[in-house]
């Protein structure tokens, strides 16, 4: 398998989507497993793991923008 950085940016950007949505399927399966048991605290945790894989992704499938320190 090719690594993310050799690929194309429509590629790229593709399986970044694609891998970022399994993760993000697993971390709420995981939620709700937690919610259904009782454990808030875990329940809590995972939405914000969930929260933070979708910014990540978006993050890494936006363009660069060199900031302008002057």
């Amino acid at each position: 398998m090719k690594s993310a950085q050799s690929l194309s940016a429509p590629n790229r950007t593709a399986r970044i989507l694609r891998e970022s949505a399994i993760v993000a399927r697993a971390i709420s399966r995981h939620r709700r497993e937690a919610t259904l048991k009782g454990r808030t605290d875990e329940a809590h945790e995972m939405g914000v793991l969930y929260l933070g894989v979708s910014e990540m992704a978006l993050d890494l499938t936006q363009p660069h923008q060199q900031l302008d320190v002057a």
